[in-house]
């Protein structure tokens, strides 16, 4: 282009000149035939006169036209797109010799003139992506998005996140954030098929290969994290994530999305654990996905799971309120409560329930751990030993006891550790029992009554053992259990 401007300012320049000849000369031609009534000489004079003013004019106006076009050329030079289309081409040759930073330099300087060029941006986004800074390249394919409103450059943005994704995805790396980021592909382009595809692809890697390590780290930001797994994540981003998937598909419903809903609303893990915070935003969370998309054997049994534990708790929540301020007494009363004893019965007689049935069930306020068995789901709480940090574990006892026929109510409970040290530790035991007592003098009568057992473990592994017989009745007597056991031997 430069080139070009210089032929046509020679050319002007020449056609100026020539132009001012033939001007010259027609106006002589017309001074003789006009001025006959003069003598020779004085005809001359006039002429020469003439010609000697004519000359000045334009020696003046070619002057003026050299600086006028000098002038134009220097202008030509400083227009802004003339200096973005240098910076561009100075880019281009920069990438051509694989220098990658001075390159990017360059298409910098183009935007900071014309912060609207597509070009400078695209460049600049090869650029980055040439010495694999991925997170420069979406950004700068972004910004020039945003600036420029050009889709081109949005639909390359696009393709750089899902790039990025299939190889995290390939080299067993890919976690949640992994999915996000495609999933901000499909909320701004809700018909792209192949993030709902990538997403597909997404699933098992994401759990099996970022949290295996760990049952705990699942939606549990509080958990130990390793060096070798992923990022910590939460449920409350998780829940952002299904939310997001349940607008797009309000927005452009597809049979391939809601089987990437379906399968994304419920880990593929065998086993994971979850706050007993967020169980109830979960369950919500996937009635919510059955009322907008549609239900599932995994997300049903799910629910069981999650519903079955808020109503334990619920049967729970009085007595746990009690033993945070030490009435370790009302454990009297419930052991031998309808709730209680309907909820024992379950597991002694083996009835069905989504609560995993073992002879000693740990009742937890903290967390959850969910087991899938072949599409089904099973729970129980956090035991005191996987939760140190626990405010207190009480333990349902279904185990068959009988004494002359009647069966016997146990219970246990452990407090929270006192300022995070777990030892010494202390275990209560509750057990209602039909067996004799001593009344008056020395005489046995049977009958029910409340025993106590407490267990105090030392930090050096130590027990101390104190038994409580007919707690709380008129004939109460204590006894450790090292006495016991030596009259038991005697």
């Amino acid at each position: 282009m430069e080139d070009d401007f210089v032929v046509y300012y020679h050319r002007f320049i020449f056609l100026f000149f020539k132009g001012i000849r033939e001007l010259s000369t027609a106006r002589t031609t017309g001074y003789r035939t006009s001025d006959r009534s003069y003598s020779r000489n004085v005809k001359l004079k006039k002429r020469k006169k003439r010609s000697r003013v004519n000359l000045r004019r334009i020696g003046i106006i070619a002057a003026t036209t050299l600086v006028a076009a000098t002038a134009g050329y220097v202008i030509y030079n400083h227009l802004p797109v003339v200096k973005v289309n240098k910076a561009i081409a100075a880019g281009d040759k920069y990438s051509q010799d694989a220098d990658y930073q001075a390159a990017i330099d360059s298409y910098a300087e183009a935007i900071e003139i014309d912060s609207h060029s597509v070009t400078a941006y695209s460049n600049m986004a090869g650029a980055y992506l040439s010495i694999d800074d991925y997170e420069s390249a979406k950004q700068t394919l972004y910004n020039g998005f945003i600036e420029t409103e050009n889709e081109g450059l949005l639909d390359n943005y696009h393709a750089v996140i899902m790039n990025e994704a299939v190889k995290v995805i390939n080299d067993q790396q890919a976690d949640m954030s992994t999915v996000l980021a495609i999933e901000k592909v499909l909320s701004e382009d809700n018909t792209n098929s192949d993030a709902i595809g990538l997403l597909d692809s997404a699933y098992s890697r994401v759990f099996d290969d970022a949290y295996s390590y760990d049952v705990n780290a699942l939606f549990r930001p509080d958990s130990v994290s390793s060096t070798e797994g992923s990022a910590k994540f939460s449920y409350a981003e998780y829940e952002a994530f299904i939310k997001e998937l349940l607008s797009i598909y309000s927005a452009s419903p597809s049979d391939e999305l809601k089987e990437v809903i379906l399968k994304y609303a419920t880990p593929s893990e065998i086993s994971f654990t979850i706050s007993v915070s967020d169980a109830a935003s979960y369950n919500d969370l996937l009635a919510t996905i059955e009322s907008t998309v549609s239900g599932s054997d995994s997300i049903t049994s799910m629910r069981e799971c999650l519903t079955n534990a808020s109503d334990v708790l619920g049967i729970f929540s009085g007595i746990f309120e009690q033993l945070d301020v030490g009435n370790v007494d009302e454990l009297r009363s419930f052991v031998v409560s309808d709730e209680y004893l309907a909820l024992r019965d379950i597991f002694l007689k083996d009835e069905p329930t989504p609560q995993e049935n073992t002879t000693y069930v740990p009742i937890s306020r903290e967390a959850i751990i969910l087991n899938n068995n072949e599409g089904q789901w099973s729970y129980r709480f956090l035991n005191f030993e996987e939760n140190p940090s626990t405010d207190g574990v009480i333990t349902l006892w279904a185990n068959f006891f009988e004494d002359d026929g009647v069966q016997r109510n146990a219970i246990s409970y452990e407090p929270k550790s006192i300022e995070d040290n777990y030892y010494p530790h202390t275990k209560y035991s509750v057990t209602y029992l039909y067996s004799y007592i001593t009344s008056g003098k020395a005489t046995k009568v049977p009958k029910m009554n409340y025993r106590l057992d407490t267990t105090v473990t030392t930090q050096d592994g130590d027990q101390i053992e104190t038994i409580v017989g007919d707690w709380g009745g008129e004939n109460e007597w204590t006894m450790d259990i090292e006495t016991i056991e030596s009259r038991i031997k005697a």
